[in-house]
């Protein structure tokens, strides 16, 4: 491996540069008008790399020296850069990019954007486009990569992404390891220049080095130009893209229009055909009627997705040196459609009527068989519309949203509790509604796949992977769905997926009840442990974090500790919003003559010193709890 480089300059050698005294320039630092320093030397004193000050100097209508990097001391082309070559080159991983080869004035300049799908590491874009020159036409070849636009953003970014191989490189490395060749070296052979070879420098002192490891034989990242910058020396402007839109067949089509306007497509990449889609398929099943504060809640949204991205659609197409290579289409309402969501958007709320809804709607969505919402948007209705609620519904009538569990991991599932806890479980034939991973229901997708999205299952193949380790599907005496599932890492012990509650903790825990986990790599299940009037021990109960998400840890400080306090401090105290992660540890921090900084809890004590498996007695909890709640009190009055 190579380490580049980076030419940096002091601030005097700055001054050099660009033809000015030093004290001007510490004028300018002064006034914050100097670029940014891209580092320090071992002094700690502020360097520039060549390229940032020769940017700046061009930016700013200075003279830029004769031997500026790309583009910035290039001059303005007088003629349109003739296309070299344009095609598609084959990247790692059976992915691929959009490459366009100009004749900058004799230097190839590269221009690469990757197809929809296709996520490669930009540098290894750049590595594999300049492994398509001959090795003689790669020295201070560049590269430039547009940055992929974000339907939701603010308007295009026209600036793109540099990559630069120097002008004098290392020596390649031995035949056998160099690319191999492809015809496009032999047809960049004829028409371009031959380049006459580079001379040697003078030695100079090492400059500290700024930058990344790479081969000899790639490019180096320089930072990012601004189109104008880039069609100022190619005298043609650059296509700027919207993610998602770059398919073979839009980008065939772009190419060989070659106009500096664009093509209009349909809209495939912002929310709103899934968000119509959703809307018309509610329709379709009458929720308007069945349903209607779910609907009236979908209705809202698909209005608000229709103005977002009507106003997105909205944003320039061209500009200095860009345009955009291809618009979708501004979004359009189906017949009647408008109508019925602009009735339904008006509906004053109710939340009795919506908390009733919404445990209708649970049910019916988890029970319905999975497929990609795309192939069932009604599916996705569902679901949306269950969120919608339960976020309108969460702040003021959090008993009717918490009866919901959440996706809970434990990764590491080993040690009595672990082995008390699967006694209890009932383990599920195909013929359950739910015990059928070749035809799953909604409810079961969730938990095999941690609860991702339709987007994340298929793009990593989530539901796949996990069926590939699923030992057997079971039910605990609560009703609620676990997985067992292999091992994902060798040194970890067989991972539970379980439905994990996320309301108050059920009647019946006692004076004898114990908060207990096993030892464990990283997160563990959590769970309270009672006995029975007979003094055997039931079914061990998960611990929840009323109206959040588990992810208990303990043995240490730090936010995951934290997650078990909180959850028991709302347990105790039945209050959904109290001892966030920064709340009650925070405010019982230590007094200003305590140098252990630890808060004064026991409760906290007993969680970040137990090593090993953890046991608490649920008395305990409770008494260290009110403990706490009055150190708080007193605290807050005294500060009045």
């Amino acid at each position: 491996m190579t380490v580049i480089r980076s030419r940096t300059h002091t601030l005097a050698q700055f001054a050099r540069r660009a033809r000015m005294s030093a004290q001007r320039l510490r004028v300018l630092q002064n006034e914050q008008r100097l670029p940014t320093p891209d580092g320090v030397d071992p002094d700690g004193a502020d360097v520039w790399t060549t390229a940032t000050i020769d940017r700046w100097l061009r930016a700013t209508g200075r003279t830029v020296p004769d031997d500026a990097v790309w583009p910035f001391g290039w001059a303005d082309a007088t003629e349109r850069a003739e296309i070299l070559w344009a095609g598609d080159i084959t990247l790692p991983r059976g992915r691929s990019a959009a490459v366009t080869i100009f004749d900058g004035a004799g230097q190839p300049v590269i221009y690469a954007v990757p197809y929809a799908g296709h996520d490669v590491n930009r540098d290894t874009i750049a590595a594999a486009v300049i492994a398509q020159l001959d090795p003689d036409r790669r020295p201070g070849a560049v590269v430039v990569q547009p940055h992929l636009l974000d339907p939701g953003a603010d308007g295009p970014h026209p600036y793109l992404e540099l990559w630069r191989m120097p002008e004098q490189t290392t020596p390649p490395p031995p035949p056998a390891q160099d690319p191999a060749p492809t015809p496009l070296p032999r047809f960049l052979r004829r028409l371009l220049p031959t380049r006459a070879p580079v001379a040697a420098t003078a030695a100079m002192p090492e400059p500290p080095v700024l930058g990344r490891q790479r081969r000899p034989d790639t490019p180096e990242y320089a930072g990012s130009v601004a189109a104008s910058e880039a069609a100022r020396v190619l005298n043609r402007p650059l296509p700027l893209w919207w993610a998602g839109t770059t398919t073979p067949e839009i980008v065939r089509t772009v190419r060989l229009r070659d106009q500096p306007h664009p093509l209009s497509i349909a809209d495939t990449i912002t929310d709103w055909p899934a968000a119509i889609a959703r809307l018309t398929a509610a329709l379709g099943n009458s929720m308007h009627t069945n349903h209607p504060q779910a609907f009236a809640a979908l209705a809202r949204e698909t209005r608000a997705v229709h103005r977002h991205v009507t106003a997105t659609l909205t944003h320039p197409t061209t500009g200095e040196g860009w345009y955009l290579a291809a618009a979708p289409q501004p979004p359009t309402w189906p017949a009647v459609a408008e109508q019925r969501a602009a009735v339904g958007a008006g509906r004053d709320f109710d939340p009795n009527a919506a908390a009733t809804e919404l445990d209708q709607l649970v049910m019916v969505e988890a029970d319905r068989p999975y497929l990609p919402e795309k192939d069932d948007p009604y599916a996705g209705a569902l679901r949306q519309a269950i969120l919608l609620l339960r976020g309108r519904l969460a702040r003021d009538y959090p008993t009717r949203v918490y009866t919901f569990p959440v996706a809970y991991s434990w990764a590491d599932a080993h040690g009595p509790i672990c082995d008390e806890y699967r006694l209890h479980l009932t383990r599920l034939t195909p013929a359950d509604a739910h015990g059928n991973p070749e035809k799953p229901t909604r409810r079961l997708v969730r938990l095999l796949t941690e609860d991702a999205s339709d987007a994340a299952i298929a793009h990593h193949q989530l539901l796949d992977h996990a069926c590939e380790r699923l030992v057997g599907i079971y039910r605990d005496p609560e009703g609620r769905l676990v997985a067992h599932l292999t091992a994902g890492f060798p040194h970890l012990a067989d991972e539970l997926l379980i439905e994990w509650p996320t309301g108050m903790p059920p009647a019946g825990w006692t004076e004898q009840t114990v908060i207990a986990a096993d030892e464990t790599y990283s997160a563990t299940g959590l769970f309270a442990l009672t006995p029975g009037p007979d003094g055997a021990l039931l079914s061990p109960q998960p611990v929840p974090n009323p109206g959040d998400e588990p992810r208990y840890t303990f043995g240490y400080g730090g936010n995951s500790p934290a997650v078990l306090y909180q959850a028991l401090v709302r347990c105790v105290l039945g209050d959904w919003t109290v001892a966030a992660q920064e709340s009650w540890v925070g405010q019982l921090a230590t007094s200003p003559g305590d140098k252990r900084h630890r808060p004064h809890s026991r409760l906290w004590e007993q969680i970040v010193t137990s090593k090993g498996s953890l046991r608490l007695s649920w008395a305990d909890v409770q008494q260290w709890v009110r403990d706490d709640q009055e150190a708080l009190t007193r605290r807050r009055q005294g500060r009045r």
